[in-house]
């Protein structure tokens, strides 16, 4: 028993196993939480490229309705792999800034010229990591953000 006690093969592969498991699951939840941050500045900048289309009162291409071109806008302009499934996009339209926290004053919509629009961007996301999808409740993010833009004095 002794000799056992004495003999030191093998103590660095124990070592390892117990530093290296500790160590993988905080390099996961490390990537698993630099995903998620990604996500949402990535979700932000789309939104903010579909705001200032939208601003201009332009015509959404065939095939589109203006808040559906919006998302797709969001999605692509995103430049990550992200789900047209977990992304939704509301519209509403306001006369001005004024009137954001009139009850009943918001109208559907991209609105007209010179209206205020505030958009809510809602984006469920699963875990990037077996990790990440086992801590997040159901393992889906939800990131949500609201972007105001006012829309420019264009032609009706």
């Amino acid at each position: 028993m002794r000799r056992l006690l004495q003999d030191a093969r093998g103590a660095t592969a124990v070592g390892f196993a117990l530093a290296g498991s500790a160590f993988f699951a905080v390099l996961l939840l490390m990537t698993e939480a630099c995903w998620q941050v990604a996500t949402g500045a990535a979700l932000d900048a789309g939104g903010r490229e579909a705001a200032r289309w939208a601003a201009t009162g332009q015509a959404p291409p065939t095939g589109f309705n203006a808040t559906g071109y919006v998302a797709d806008t969001i999605l692509k302009t995103s430049g990550l792999p992200l789900s047209s499934a977990g992304l939704s996009v509301t519209a509403e339209s306001f006369p001005g800034f004024g009137s954001l926290a009139t009850p009943g004053a918001a109208k559907p919509g991209l609105g007209g010229p010179g209206d205020v629009v505030r958009y809510t961007v809602v984006y469920r996301g699963r875990g990037l990591t077996p990790l990440g999808r086992a801590l997040l409740p159901l393992g889906v993010l939800q990131i949500q953000f609201v972007i105001l833009a006012k829309n420019e004095p264009y032609p009706a």
